[in-house]
């Protein structure tokens, strides 16, 4: 009887031992893994993992940032070369034409009795249009 209660006393320290060192294993896996895992979500931002830069709202003026928005979204309708309806806004004091009338405003944000622009276009991106808005709400600083 002796015999047979030391080997299972025994195996049973045995047993122990290895669920400790089990344990400690699967201890240190899993803070390895959440150590790497809080790492990799460091730089997690909307530049890094979809390439959409922050919108910038500091210094909202015509030179800074409107005028490249006007460029790239409107001038090849309403430029040196092809005024559609008379509106140029390719240069401030045009431009000022329908942003003291109200034109501006309501066609880039699509608002009802409005036409919608840029013409056969979705909307400008949201923060394109952000921009111009803080612009108008700022009186349309030149610069």
């Amino acid at each position: 009887m002796c015999i047979f209660y030391s080997y299972i006393y025994n195996d049973s320290k045995y047993s122990l031992g290895m669920t400790l060192k089990s344990s400690v294993v699967i201890l240190i896996v899993l803070v390895v893994l959440s150590i790497t895992s809080l790492q990799s979500c460091v730089n997690n931002n909307e530049e890094d993992l979809y390439g959409i830069k922050p919108c910038d709202t500091s210094n909202v003026t015509w030179e800074s940032k409107i005028r490249a928005i006007m460029q790239q979204n409107c001038v090849m309708c309403h430029g040196p070369n092809v005024a559609q309806n008379g509106v140029r806004l390719d240069i401030y004091e045009s431009e000022m034409i329908v942003v003291n009338d109200g034109r501006l405003r309501g066609v880039v944000n699509h608002l009802q009795g409005y036409s919608k622009m840029p013409k056969n276009r979705g909307k400008l991106p949201e923060c394109e249009l952000k921009l111009i808005n803080i612009w108008l709400d700022n009186g349309a600083p030149e610069f």
